[in-house]
């Protein structure tokens, strides 16, 4: 009976032991992370959104939303009965909180298919941007807003 007292002390001990090394490692980490970096990391933590335009599915990821980077979403197209043969830099549009809009600069996906992929790039925006919406037009004759508060 003392031999398995003695072991359940022993890994409760241990694991409060583990326990707080790892929370002082991820206080560590995140006091040595600069604010560019921390900036960055929230950047990339911008959730995808999905939305439904006539029998197309797109989902679109917010990759790079840094002042003084070029500004970039990866774009994911799927349908069953749509040829997907857009000029994307010509069907996007990207408006920030601040009255400006921006016309991508490239496209480097496919150019037609039933499922595409590919990533949207813009240039830079804006410092004390606060919120931008990317605008599709016409996919499947349909107009979708997709908007992220930075």
């Amino acid at each position: 009976m003392k031999t398995k007292l003695f072991f359940i002390i022993f890994f409760l001990f241990a694991g409060v032991i583990i326990f707080g090394i790892s929370a002082k490692q991820k206080q560590k980490i995140s006091a040595t992370t600069s604010p560019s970096e921390e900036s960055s990391l929230q950047t990339s933590l911008l959730a995808p959104q999905t939305k439904t335009m006539g029998a197309v599915e797109v989902e679109v990821k917010p990759i790079s939303t840094q002042p003084g980077e070029a500004t970039v979403f990866e774009l994911t197209l799927n349908t069953h009965s749509v040829e997907l043969s857009y000029d994307y830099t010509q069907i996007a549009t990207l408006a920030d909180n601040q009255g400006n809009f921006y016309k991508p600069e490239k496209w480097t996906g496919e150019s037609s298919g039933h499922h595409l992929s590919g990533e949207l790039i813009f240039a830079s925006l804006e410092e004390n941007t606060q919120q931008l919406t990317l605008t599709l037009e016409k996919v499947d004759n349909e107009t979708e807003d997709f908007t992220w508060k930075l």
